[in-house]
């Protein structure tokens, strides 16, 4: 049968573009995950949408389930209703989403879904061409990662923002952000520390002499002699819409003081809260506190997370210093040195639901610290990125190595860290492409260094292979467990370590790696045989672990996947997973 081509031989308008890809992402996620029915003859898929007076309405579209989990892939531009194309996405959602399912957040979804339209568009109207050379590093990279989340509907929300907070904001737009400072009285501040760190060393880089001399005449003039204050920085949208009202007692009782803006200039990252020094290349990034949401994710910084991060950096900063083949593979983690907090437990339970996570930061190293002469950073997930001419991030580099040798290296680099962790160390990491930076020489892949880890790490802490290092942990409070069930770090659960592994890395990001390598000829199965190929071999090399081997089964057929948009229309009521094809069991069949 020949297959039949939907893609338009007009370029779509920027608007064209991104409702296209809200209507085609949601799809994809709500088929794999048998939110809607569909029946299938060969790739023509047909699903039922209802209209306003409860009337089904055929909704069709090109697609095939892929060998990377059974996951869901619909051709551009093809989906259709009663056979013509759909450009209006707001009769797309009511018909498959509000008339025809029946979620408690059926309605904050779409909301979620038409604010991606809005920011989206913005941005992609605002992209250049393509990536200037003089923004190849790390810090600028970070803000030409248009894409947002290659699985998640809602993948550019940003509930909260304004279209002009989005502009001021948001990463792509790489606008100039000016930090604010707020001095918290000590008794209302928690300070965890890494190890060999001091609170001045942290802030000599972000405040000048001439910042801290502002500060001390502004708290002379406004604050309490008889207190003592910390500074603690502040995003500048929290800083207008959530601090002054969330915190109206504290700022009259004096217990905070306001302090306006730091000298310093900085850049938004692609996770929107985190900012890098555009001017200082040694200054650690500042992770802010954020009263947003943003892929059906709140962004703000629990207490218990702040005062983690430099624990759990430390413990895994002494795993990979002390382990021979990740320091032989000179892998790294971005340590988050300092995490600052206000003390929400002080406060009373109305104004503790408001506040809660409002205000606080983490400070994390700067990539520079870890980089050789000759080494370049990309973020991991910029390897998926296709420039608005249409040239893909890494052509070059597979025009120089060719696909094979370099899709060799690039697997290798990336699993063998991971897959490490998790076998011999028996820690699971959220891997995802946003949190794995890929050193290059020469645009060859030559090793990895992890961030974000404050709460993207999980163990069973009794089956860890140095229990005596692992931290003693703050524990999430009750509120916090409500209303984020899927946030912890240690569980009893083996299985969960190993599923957290199989779903951020491979279900996420190698799937993505791999659909994007499948444009330059590698194929699917290719690509995963050269996945079980390293850690078939790694096994090999490391047969001392082969009773963590069968524990931590990345083969498996029982291995879960999250169900994320089923959480998002249903709520947190449940857990939702569900198993998938496993490439990696396929693949394996194939080499043995």
């Amino acid at each position: 049968m020949q297959r039949t081509s939907y893609l338009s031989e007009e370029k779509l308008t920027a608007f064209e573009e991104v409702t296209e890809r809200i209507m085609r992402q949601t799809m994809e996620a709500l088929l794999f995950e048998g939110i809607v029915d569909v029946a299938k003859k060969d790739k023509r898929w047909s699903f039922t949408g209802k209209t306003a007076e409860g009337v089904g309405v055929e909704y069709t579209c090109e697609a095939e389930e892929k060998w990377s989990f059974g996951r869901v892939k619909i051709a551009r531009n093809s989906i259709r209703r009663e056979g013509k194309p759909v450009a209006n996405l707001y009769l797309f959602l009511e018909e498959i989403i509000q008339n025809a399912l029946e979620g408690a957040y059926t309605a904050s979804f779409i909301h979620e879904l038409l604010e991606t339209l809005a920011k989206d568009h913005q941005s992609r109207e605002l992209q250049p061409d393509r990536i200037p050379e003089q923004d190849r590093h790390y810090e600028a990279l970070e803000s030409h990662m248009t894409d947002g989340h290659p699985y998640h509907p809602s993948y550019k929300s940003r509930i909260g923002f304004s279209l002009a907070d989005n502009y001021a904001y948001g990463p792509e737009f790489n606008q100039e952000v000016a930090l604010h400072w707020v001095a918290v009285h000590e008794r209302l501040v928690d300070v965890a520390l890494s190890s060999g760190t001091s609170l001045n060393d942290v802030y000599k880089h972000h405040l000048s002499d001439e910042d801290r001399r502002k500060f001390e005449q502004i708290v002379e003039e406004k604050g309490c002699s008889d207190k003592r204050y910390v500074y603690l920085p502040v995003h500048p949208w929290q800083a207008e819409h959530h601090l002054p009202s969330v915190f109206v007692q504290q700022l009259r009782d004096r217990d905070l003081v306001l302090l306006g803006t730091s000298s310093g200039s900085y850049r938004a990252q692609q996770s929107i809260r985190t900012v890098a020094h555009r001017d200082n290349f040694d200054a650690t990034y500042i992770k802010l506190a954020l009263s947003i949401t943003n892929t059906s994710t709140s962004r703000i910084l629990a207490h218990h997370t702040t005062q983690n991060a430099p624990l759990i950096s430390d413990w895994l900063n002494k795993i990979v210093q002390n382990d021979p083949l990740l320091r032989k593979k000179r892998v790294h983690i971005l340590r988050e040195v300092m995490g600052i907090s206000f003390r929400y437990d002080r406060l009373p339970s109305i104004q503790y639901r408001s506040a809660y996570g409002a205000l606080g930061a983490i400070y994390r190293e700067n990539v520079s610290t870890y980089l050789e002469e000759g080494e370049e950073a990309w973020p991991l997930n910029a390897l998926l990125l296709t420039q608005k001419n249409g040239e893909s991030f890494i052509q070059a580099a597979i025009d120089r190595y060719g696909v094979e040798k370099w899709s060799d290296a690039l697997i290798r680099t990336v699993t063998l860290p991971i897959i490490h962790l998790l076998y011999a160390h028996e820690i699971a990491l959220e891997s995802h492409g946003q949190n794995i930076i890929l050193v290059v020489e020469k645009e060859l892949p030559t090793r990895i260094i992890l961030k974000d880890l404050h709460d993207g790490v999980r163990y069973v802490p009794d089956k860890l292979l140095r229990p005596d290092w692992a931290p003693k942990l703050n524990p999430e409070p009750e509120t916090h467990r409500k209303f984020n069930r899927y946030s912890f770090i240690q569980t009893e659960s083996v299985s969960e370590v190993r599923d957290y592994t199989y779903d951020a890395f491979f279900f996420i990001c190698m799937t993505d790696l791999c659909w994007t390598l499948e444009k330059f000829g590698l194929s699917e199965a290719d690509f995963w045989r050269k996945c079980a190929a390293t850690i078939m071999s790694y096994q090999k090399e490391y047969p001392e672990y082969v009773d963590r081997f069968e524990m931590f089964d990345l083969f498996a057929e029982d291995a879960l996947i999250e169900e994320m948009t089923k959480r998002r229309i249903y709520g947190d009521s449940e857990l939702y997973f569900r198993s998938a094809n496993n490439p990696l069991l396929r693949a394996r069949e194939g080499l043995v």
